[in-house]
């Protein structure tokens, strides 16, 4: 069983440690008198309890020997490789046979039953191969078919507004935006285009490309390229402007791909007895499974950063139960150890082609707890190099970066330095215990990442910026928040600006909130200014639907707005409220809007209606826009439209079996769909795990099925997948089998195969010879009789008929 094995403090709570897998074997080798056995015989061997088979061995002084390079071949599998290295490597280094008390040095039971004429070999636990258990991924059934991306697949999608900003002037403005992307066998071309048109006294029409650019994931190696009009990748002070370029980079995307289980030693444990082991984090049960004794190492369980709190819980078969906690530290952006993450790209201003940039940077994984990397950015008159850390440490996470720029354009010094550090304080399982960070900023004069145009202006100074936050709960329902900000010019005279900010908010009855707060700013020069804001929120607990949020603030402006949902002419529509400095007395200018929206699977509308007024003028004006959007999808040939494309798509058009009858499709995520009278549907892919489609027809013949139930799909970054669903008939089969003189043969059983020679089904007749076959499909089919009556095969051909007689069927019966 697990051992305590020391205490670790961690603020006012202690834990308990895992203590890690250690094995104590002599580090020396066994030095004897060389062995030869008198006799070789086999034995049976088992390891651990489980049966091997007849295994050579030798007889040495009445008592059995194991050759060393058999033994090596046998525990190889059953042993950690630093323990097995250990053993082989150095303590039997010397020895060609193995005695019992050779194995007894090395921790290993080997025990010789003379009456049975058998050997046992027990391997302690502790000696065992760490068992890896990821509670992360889903186990994904293997349904075929398995659909991939097609070769040709994309979408188009829009996004229309009409906007009237003020109806008495006639000023209005119509623009598009057209979102596009085309994937032909893994290359993609993506594009963003915005249209505008303004009417009214000018009349202005602009266009304005976005983005357009090529893309392309090797897999492989996991790259990522992209050429074009594009945003070049950042990390830490990096500048991030939209060039034509061309970039490479490593690609990971955690929201789309499952990852390999996250190795982290601080999870090992061993089990020494079959038990039941229960496995929390952050105060939730994650999973409870059997294990039996051996060595385990749990994979990717869900830890958020900061410190996070795990609970192993083992309860083993004789009855003894022990719980042992652990404070695991963890920051998000820390990459797993030996992992890597680079970028490199390069390119010219859109407007300038002299002006050019080129960046990089490249992110290593040195530990669990600790990754960094350094970059660098250059352009025509400057150059930067940096590096960057992230570490989670036993008392919080810290980050970091660093920064020089080396200037040769007579613009501001030749050298400056720039740096960040933050630290942070959590723990997501204990709810009562404060959150606390701490984040400074420092730049020195004339800081300029290197950028795609000239500087211009006065030299910035340098600055320090420093700020402070805290966050607890007091009570069930009450929480508080402090913070405190810094700024400081190094500037001639010398600046500085204060600011506290305190909160503090509870939840009411019914689903509410109320919330307070208050700003003090001391800046330079200047008397101190207080701000206070109330407000609260009201969302139904049994309605969600429903919210009111109302804010006031100390200088007297007013906030409210109510979101609700409207159920009217068979539809539902989203409704909002929104009105600012309204209430009687208010001295500024106040607004009100009201709002509508409807969405169907193939478009979102909205419209939005404005009222502005102005006390001090006595002036008022009304304004509203309305907004369409919708997008085409196709894959292959086939087309379908729909409300937006979030990332990969299904596109799922139906037979002409199916143009009268309604399918549901439903996702193993829970999403369902509804295709009815055979239109094309889309189904959104929300990620690029591997995910199960599952087909159901409503109200339809009972003969009829979907020619496949359950399909598994397999999606690549921004990928269409085809999938032509279908129907099949099921059949009612019956015939008559007779001798060789007409008789019928009764109470004869017979099995069904299909073409392959798989079972599908049976049979028997009855005391007539009639026999029946239900709910069988099309194909090719043989009947085995027991023997000594044959077979009988037959096709069953694809007709509109649902019962098909075979009529009489004569066998030939073989004589004993």
């Amino acid at each position: 069983m697990l051992k305590k094995k020391n205490v670790y403090v961690l603020v006012w709570i202690l834990f308990l440690w895992l203590p890690p897998i250690d094995a104590q074997i002599p580090q020396t080798p066994i030095v004897h008198d060389s062995i030869v056995p008198e006799l070789e015989i086999q034995f049976s061997i088992s390891i651990n309890g489980k049966p091997i088979g007849d295994i050579e061995t030798g007889i040495w002084h009445n008592e059995p020997i194991l050759n060393k390079e058999i033994a090596s071949r046998l525990l190889i599998n059953y042993l950690r490789p630093d323990i097995y290295s250990v053993i082989f490597d150095t303590l039997f280094k010397e020895l060609d046979w193995l005695t019992a008390n050779d194995f007894s040095l090395a921790g290993i039971s080997f025990v010789f039953n003379e009456l049975q004429l058998s050997l046992s070999i027990v391997i302690p636990p502790e000696y065992s191969p760490v068992v890896d258990i990821d509670f992360v991924p889903e186990q994904i059934l293997n349904y075929k078919p398995i659909l991939r991306p097609e070769p040709f697949a994309g979408y188009i999608q829009n996004e229309s507004d009409l906007h009237v900003s003020d109806i008495s002037e006639g000023k209005v403005l119509f623009s598009t935006r057209l979102n596009s992307m085309i994937d032909v066998k893994g290359v993609h071309l993506f594009s963003d285009n915005f249209f505008s048109y303004a009417f009214g006294p000018s009349q202005v029409f602009s266009w304005n490309m976005n983005s357009v650019y090529l893309l392309w994931d090797n897999t492989a190696i996991h790259s990522r390229t992209k050429i074009g009009k594009i945003s070049i990748p950042a990390v830490s002070n990096q500048s991030q402007p939209s060039l034509y370029a061309m970039s490479l980079e490593s690609f990971e995307d955690r929201q789309y791909m499952v990852r390999t289980g996250y190795i982290d030693n601080q999870t090992e444990f061993t089990i020494h007895k079959t038990a039941r082991v229960s496995v929390e984090a952050n105060g939730r049960l994650i999973r409870q499974v059997i294990l039996e004794p051996g060595n385990y190492r749990i994979l990717d369980l869900p830890f958020t950063t900061g410190l996070n709190e795990f609970v192993l819980r083992i309860e083993e078969i004789d009855g003894n139960v022990q719980v042992f906690r652990r404070i695991i530290p963890r920051e998000a952006s820390i990459m797993q150890p030996g992992t890597s993450k680079y970028a490199l790209s390069a390119g010219t201003s859109r407007t300038d082609f002299s002006e050019f940039i080129a960046s990089g940077y490249y992110l290593y994984g040195f530990l669990s707890t600790l990754s960094g990397g350094i970059n660098f950015q250059v352009d025509k008159r400057s150059a930067m190099g940096g590096l960057t850390f992230s570490t989670a440490l036993p008392i919080g996470t810290l980050n970091g970066s660093g920064s020089i720029v080396g200037r040769w354009d007579g613009w501001g010094p030749v050298i400056s330095p720039a740096a960040t550090l933050s630290y942070l304080f959590s723990m997501p399982s204990k709810i009562y215990l404060p959150i606390f960070g701490i984040s400074a900023t420092f730049r020195g004069e004339g800081f300029l990442s290197p950028n795609i145009s000239s500087p211009s202006g006065t030299v910035p100074s340098a600055f320090l910026s420093f700020s402070t936050n805290f966050y607890t709960k007091i009570f069930a329902n009450i929480g508080i928040g402090l913070s405190y900000s810094l700024y400081y010019t190094y500037s001639s005279p010398a600046k500085m600006t204060h600011e506290v900010f305190a909160s503090i908010s509870t939840a009411i009855a019914a689903g509410g909130n109320l919330g307070l707060s208050g700003r003090l700013s001391f800046a330079e020069s200047s008397a101190p200014t207080f701000s206070l804001n109330l407000s609260f929120t009201i969302m139904p607990k049994d309605d969600t639907t429903r919210v009111l949020n109302f804010m006031q603030s100390s200088g007297g402006q007013t906030n409210i707005s109510i979101n609700d949902k409207l159920y009217m002419l068979g539809r539902v529509f989203d409704t909002n409220f929104g009105a600012s400095d309204l209430l009687p007395g208010a001295s500024k200018d106040g607004s009100m809007s009201l709002g509508i929206r409807n969405s169907s699977e193939y478009f979102d509308v909205s419209a939005n209606g404005t009222f502005n007024y102005s006390p001090s003028s006595e002036s008022y004006s009304l304004g509203g826009y309305t907004q369409f959007r919708s997008s085409m999808a196709f894959a292959g040939t086939h087309v379908a439209f729909l409300r937006q494309v979030p990332d990969s798509f299904l596109l799922i058009t139906a037979s002409p079996e199916l143009k009268d009858k309604d399918i549901i499709y439903r996702v193993s995520n829970g999403s369902q769909y509804q295709a009815a009278g055979g239109k094309n549907i889309v189904v959104p892919i929300q990620s690029y795990e591997t995910t199960i489609l599952s087909i159901d027809l409503r109200a339809t013949e009972l003969n009829v099925a979907p020619r496949y139930s359950f399909i598994t799909l397999s999606p690549a970054f921004r990928s269409g997948i085809l999938f032509e669903s279908d129907v099949i008939k099921r059949y009612f089969i019956n015939g008559r089998l007779i001798n060789q003189e007409g008789k019928p043969i009764s109470y004869l059983p017979g099995d069904v195969f299909d073409f392959g020679g798989s079972l599908v089904t049976s049979t028997f007749t009855d005391e007539l010879g009639d026999f029946e076959i239900y709910d069988i499909l099309p194909g090719s089919y043989q009947i085995q009789w027991p023997e000594g009556f044959g077979t009988t095969q037959f096709e069953l051909p694809d007709t509109d008929e649902d019962r098909i007689d075979l009529g009489d069927i004569k066998l030939h019966i073989e004589s004993k």
